[in-house]
């Protein structure tokens, strides 16, 4: 199983479904927050897509376990690929993607973080006009990331899963972040052969 992340404009939607195209692998995406919503929707807990932020972080523990639960018996059947958050930004604070009893259920065998500078980050942001984001500085984007990065070696102390970080910079290309990813799936396929 390999967990996808990044922030939002990090370019992590574009990377993943070019990979997925290339790869020799047949993965199953799966957005972790769309299991969790559904969840929340039969739960009574919300609407809308964007409510899910404002519940209780420990409402949205719970939710994260049963997804965790779900995806895990779909794992059982075929290669997964799980596009997520390792960080969320709540009106109080950041709320880990995978607490403790989380990662250990899903149990990944790769945590790839999707990357780029600040400045590139906000700079997709502000061009992607069919999105509505959170506004935040360079320096709020930065620290974001950093949370990111601390998040995915918790993930991966509880999980023995490896980390690889993939930059997604303007002058670097497209072509090699897809490249660096399709690798990563193509070693994590070999589970199911």
């Amino acid at each position: 199983m390999v967990i996808i992340t990044g922030i939002p404009g990090v370019g992590k939607s574009t990377i993943t479904k070019l990979a997925l195209k290339q790869t020799r692998a047949k993965f199953r995406l799966i957005n972790f927050g769309d299991i969790m919503f559904e969840e929340a929707v039969k739960s009574g807990l919300v609407k809308h897509r964007d409510e899910m932020r404002k519940l209780s972080p420990e409402v949205q523990k719970g939710l994260q376990l049963k997804a965790a639960e779900k995806i895990v018996e779909i794992a059982r059947k075929e290669p997964v690929l799980i596009d997520t958050h390792a960080t969320i930004r709540t009106p109080v604070g950041y709320l880990l993607g995978f607490p403790k009893e989380v990662i250990e259920i899903i149990n990944p065998n790769f945590i790839v973080i999707i990357e780029a500078t600040p400045s590139e980050i906000l700079g997709r942001r502000l061009r992607d006009l069919k999105r509505d984001r959170d506004v935040e500085t360079e320096e709020q984007i930065e620290r974001h990331q950093d949370l990111n990065r601390a998040a995915a070696i918790s993930y991966a102390m509880h999980s023995n899963a490896l980390i690889k970080i993939i930059e997604n910079h303007e002058d670097k290309g497209l072509k090699e972040a897809v490249s660096e990813l399709v690798e990563i799936l193509d070693m994590a396929v070999g589970e199911y052969d």
